[in-house]
């Protein structure tokens, strides 16, 4: 393999991914802890004050994703399947934010090795965003199963997405 310096363009990509991947991680650790604050604390629809609720989610927003998902394990919050594939992804989220430079920062010279690094980085985004998803469908369920409307639910998300 021949050795080069990376050029400003692949260097930019680089940067661009890994902050889009760490944005999505984020959004991930919201849906987890939203999951957490209803299932774990609230329980049921107006069981506490809206002024409680927001204190309650406001400390579960603090959590570290390893926090978070050790809370989701011992209440056993999500099925074993989508625990394992959370779990997994924590695994790759430490790569990423605390080894990727030390295990893999070498790859960046190598045209071979940095797409395989472009490819893993790209697809941490895409599992984020995977896992995202499946996690608010069990926030949504959850709610569904206390009596929440669906309905309800979409048009609350899609007055919230509008006013940003």
């Amino acid at each position: 393999m021949t050795r080069r310096q990376i050029n400003f363009e692949e260097l930019q990509q680089l940067y661009v991914l890994t902050g889009r991947g760490i944005w999505h991680l984020q959004y991930l650790e919201s849906a987890i802890n939203m999951l957490i604050t209803l299932k774990k604390d609230i329980k049921y629809p107006s069981s506490v004050s809206l002024e409680e609720a927001n204190r309650i989610h406001s400390k579960n927003k603090a959590n570290t994703l390893g926090v978070s998902l050790k809370i989701v394990e011992e209440e056993n919050l999500v099925s074993d399947e989508l625990l394992g594939m959370l779990k997994d992804f924590k695994e790759e989220r430490n790569w990423l934010v605390h080894r990727s430079l030390d295990q893999n920062g070498e790859d960046l010279y190598l045209d071979e090795l940095r797409y395989i690094l472009i490819k893993r980085i790209e697809s941490f985004s895409a599992n984020a965003i995977k896992l995202r998803k499946l996690v608010s469908d069990e926030v949504i369920d959850f709610n569904v199963s206390k009596g929440v409307s669906k309905d309800w639910i979409n048009q609350y998300a899609e007055q919230q997405s509008n006013s940003l």
